[in-house]
């Protein structure tokens, strides 16, 4: 009877074990077709010509200005209504695309940006696996920052930004360096890859510093030979980038990316927590992971530095007028990979430790509670990016055809639609606002505004115009156009408008 209720009780736990199992797939599978339906508008979206952010076309000029120098320099200096305050790499990625296979700049980033993205993902999944953690773990750290990001932060899916690329690139050295920790070893070509890798994502998006800060520290920490190794590669490719940087554009690349301007206001801080909101339970589960299990745990060591570096660096930045959500994005991958290593936690024996570590079903709740509340009005949005995308496209086709049938000078604060009209690049609007607003000179701009050298001139917003500033609460260059006459011309889709000057 004793090997009878002893074999019955094992077969229950089995399948009580094979059904939790189970329940883990099932969820991840509705993650899988939740990602599937949220992705979907936005990669439908890519090859049409529908306005998706201001950094489209930025980022397509200067990308075609790597490709032709003919188009002006890539790094235009200080005496010019164009600025460029971004290291070079991901204008010449997106520009070979651009010009040699897809034939259109701003689709070609936006085929860049998702598929960053999804190596973003995949690449954080591996990095769970490669500090210990479960498939499953690696599974949901994976699907959890796809989730995020196609819901509360979907503005920066499948557009013309170089954030993902920059994050691809660092988790890749990440998870080059960590191939053989499990083994403890850490071979010098793999370590002078990583730190090429890292390297290569800075020269994308300087400000993304959380990363590489977390890594250095934490190889010093557990292994300061290989550190020394790390941190010699990484002055090496930076001394390099540098050099090859100079030769190719000079000195006006340091100056225009060290120099640039930017309006800071304390008053941006309550703006800044709004976008953190959906992060909270994230680090809930974070803080409970790391004080479960702090003691000697190396992974959970680079995580929390992970994320602790990268939340300071992020809030500091966002209090930067321009400076968007997307400063978080290395808090949510770092408090994604927590999150995997978490649900990969191997059961202990120690009751002082299992009190303190959340259960899975505690991750997985807290992780999915901003989803949950927030998914019929994210159904909405997604579908409606799927069944209005025609509509929106052929919508702006008769501002995009009016600015190409204007001779003369042109200028768009939605700069995509200056690049589709085939315009050069006239007036960056929002860096030359704040270049003015920290005490630069609107001369120049007001000369060409005061001959009507502008034959027309594109605004996002007709609220904008109306109340004759924008979102900054004071914009010279709009002030500027109003004060030599110029009025709406024509009212454009999604509240667009473009000016024109007062009749001869």
């Amino acid at each position: 009877m004793t090997i009878v209720a002893v074999s019955c009780s094992g077969a229950f736990r089995s399948l009580r074990l094979g059904y939790v199992l189970r329940r883990s797939d099932i969820l991840l599978l509705v993650a899988a077709a939740m990602i599937v339906f949220f992705l979907a508008g936005p990669v439908l979206t890519m090859p049409l010509r529908i306005p998706l952010s201001y950094n489209e076309g930025w980022n397509a000029y200067f990308g075609a200005r790597a490709m032709d120098a003919r188009l002006g320099p890539l790094y235009p200096g200080s005496d010019s209504l164009v600025f460029n305050n971004y290291p070079p790499l991901s204008f010449y990625i997106v520009g070979v695309l651009g010009r040699y296979v897809v034939g259109d700049l701003i689709v070609a980033g936006r085929i860049v940006a998702l598929t960053s993205l999804l190596a973003s993902a995949g690449l954080l999944g591996v990095c769970v696996r490669l500090l210990g953690g479960t498939v499953r773990g690696g599974l949901a750290a994976a699907a959890l920052l796809l989730l995020y990001t196609s819901t509360f932060y979907r503005d920066y899916v499948a557009v013309d930004d170089p954030q993902w690329l920059a994050h691809a690139l660092m988790l890749g050295a990440l998870a080059m360096l960590l191939t053989e920790y499990r083994a403890a070893r850490y071979p010098v070509g793999r370590v002078m890859m990583a730190a090429l890798l890292m390297t290569a994502g800075g020269f994308v998006k300087h400000s993304l510093v959380g990363l590489p800060v977390a890594v250095t520290i934490w190889l010093f920490l557990v292994q300061p030979r290989t550190a020394r190794v790390w941190l010699i590669s990484a002055i090496g490719w930076v001394s390099l980038g540098l050099i090859v940087t100079e030769i190719l554009h000079g000195g006006a690349a340091f100056l225009d990316i060290l120099e640039h301007h930017r309006v800071f206001r304390l008053g941006r801080a309550v703006k800044a927590f709004e976008r953190l909101l959906p992060l909270l339970p994230l680090m809930i589960v974070a803080t409970l992971t790391y004080r479960a299990r702090r003691q000697g745990d190396r992974p959970i060591g680079l995580a929390a530095l992970f994320v602790v570096i990268s939340l300071l660096g992020s809030l500091a930045q966002r209090f930067g007028e321009g400076v968007n959500y997307n400063a978080y994005f290395e808090t949510m991958i770092a408090l994604c990979l927590t999150l995997g290593l978490a649900l990969s936690a191997r059961p202990t024996q120690d009751p002082s430790v299992r009190r303190r570590l959340p259960s899975p079903g505690q991750v997985v709740g807290l992780a999915c509670i901003p989803l949950l509340v927030m998914m019929p009005w994210q159904i909405g949005r997604a579908w409606g990016d799927i069944d209005g995308r025609f509509a929106r496209a052929r919508s702006w086709q008769p501002i995009i055809l009016q600015l190409a049938r204007q001779p003369g000078l042109v200028g768009c604060e939605t700069l995509s639609l200056c690049f589709w009209a085939g315009k050069p690049f006239a007036v960056d609007m929002f860096n030359l606002n704040q270049d003015i607003l920290t005490g630069g000179s609107i001369a120049r701009f007001d000369a060409l505004a005061g001959h009507h050298a502008f034959g027309l001139f594109e605004f996002s917003s007709i609220l904008t115009v109306v109340n004759g500033h924008s979102a900054l609460k004071h914009d010279p260059l709009l002030e500027n156009l109003l004060a030599h006459g110029y009025a709406v011309h024509q009212r454009g889709p999604e509240g667009s408008v473009v000016l024109g000057p007062p009749l001869p």
